[in-house]
This record gives C-alpha cells, structure tokens and sequence, in this order.
C-alpha cells in the first residue's frame, strides 16, 4: 500500500507530499497550513487540500485521501515491489493573476530496515534506488498495450536546487490538472536511456539486467520505506526563463 504525506510549510504558495509504504493506512496524509497563490486539490473541482474539513483522519489526526493504488500480482503483504506504479494527479488553480506557471520538484528519501547500515551501505543505496524507482512526467501504452514512461524527473536535495521539474502554464482561476507518474521499474530496459548509467557501463544487456535485479533485492534488503517529497511552488515565470 501506499501513503502520501504532506508536511507543514512556512511559505504559503507551495506544499509537499510523500509517498511511502505501510501496513497501516491507505492514502493521502495532510499537515498544510494556510492557502496562499496557489491552490491544489487531488479531484477536479475539490477542496483545497489544506483546508477540505471532510476528508477522514489517520490516527496522527492528519485527514487522509484515497490514491486508489493499482492492484498488481507482484504486490504481497501490503507492500509495493518492482513493477509498481501509480499517479499523482494535482489539480491546480492560481489565485493570483501574477501567478503564471506551476513547478513540481521531487525528492527521494528512505528509512533503513536497520539503524546499523554503514555509511558506505547508505551510499550505495541512495545511488542505485534513484535509477530503480522514478518519477516521470507522461505516459503511453505501447503496441503491446503495456504502460511506458517518459521524461523522468532528477531528485533534489534542496528544493532550491536547479532540478528537472514538470512545469505548466496556469490561467488565473482557471483548474489545472497537472500529473506525476511513480514507477518502480521493473527492468533496467524499462529506464529511458539506461545504457547511460554509469555502473552497467562495459556490460552486455543480459549482464547489466541481472545486475539490476540483483539491486533490487538489495533495496529489499536493506529497506523499510521509501517515499516521495513533492514540492509543489506557483511562479510568475516559467521555470528556466
């Protein structure tokens, strides 16, 4: 199952998201204050986030909004695997006529199955758990009728950081969807461009995808949760201009 939680800003017109695995809740956690230039809603038309009093609570008091997580054959015990994937639909209203674009940054993070990884270990994770579970900002079905993903988005570190970002036009009080794909890839071939990345450099394709299924049961091994921060901000420019 999947969780997405937000946590409390200081600036008003932006807000962030997580997405993590859990036995005990199934969908979107809350903890925004304030509505500034911009709003979000997760269904066309909807409540803010911040401010919809209707949506149920966890047991953190945080109110919780289904993200309707695909079933998959792959999936055991409550707890997404390799060929995963969902969407995260933001419906966005600027409501300030200065507001002209949306950016949406994502960041990476984790918890260690055990409080003992080295940091060596630390590392090697976070550089394999970027290629295997993604963020992208289209979709398409293939000939085979499969879904593909293209245009990932690069993690921050810093939500200054000057990142790959999904970005688009918004029109004062006009709703906006704006949409993010997660996905654990199930195959290294599954990875736009993935002959490029630099520790499968030198092998032959066979090689390089057992290699990366080997990473995955390291990220199994060595993880408890993995989730998303999503930075959300309404601009008076374009990102880049």
């Amino acid at each position: 199952m999947c969780v997405l939680l937000a946590v409390v800003l200081t600036t008003a017109t932006t807000a962030w998201y997580a997405i993590n695995s859990s036995t005990k809740t199934y969908g979107l956690d809350l903890k925004l204050g304030g509505i500034g230039g911009i709003k979000v809603a997760t269904v066309p038309g909807g409540e803010d986030i911040m401010a919809d009093p209707n949506l149920p609570q966890n047991d953190d008091g945080y109110p919780i909004i289904s993200i309707n997580l695909r079933e998959f054959e792959n999936i055991e015990g409550g707890r997404i695997a390799p060929g995963a994937y969902g969407t995260l639909p933001f419906y966005i209203t600027a409501l300030g006529e200065n507001i002209k674009f949306y950016s949406i940054k994502v960041q990476m993070e984790y918890r260690p199955a055990s409080e003992h990884v080295s940091e060596e270990q630390r590392q090697k994770i976070q550089e394999i758990i970027n290629d295997h579970i993604c963020v992208y900002t289209s979709q398409y079905r293939d000939g085979d009728g499969i879904w593909r993903f293209e245009n990932p988005l690069t993690y921050y570190v810093d939500e200054t950081d000057a990142v790959t970002a999904a970005t688009g036009p918004l029109m004062y009080m006009e709703e906006v969807l704006a949409e993010i794909y997660w996905v654990w890839n199930y195959e290294l071939t599954d990875i736009p461009d993935y002959d490029e990345i630099d520790r499968f450099h030198g092998m032959d394709t066979r090689k390089a995808v057992r290699a990366y299924d080997e990473e995955d049961t390291t990220l199994g091994n060595y993880i408890d949760d993995i989730w998303f921060n999503v930075y959300i901000e309404g601009m008076t420019e374009e990102a880049g201009d």
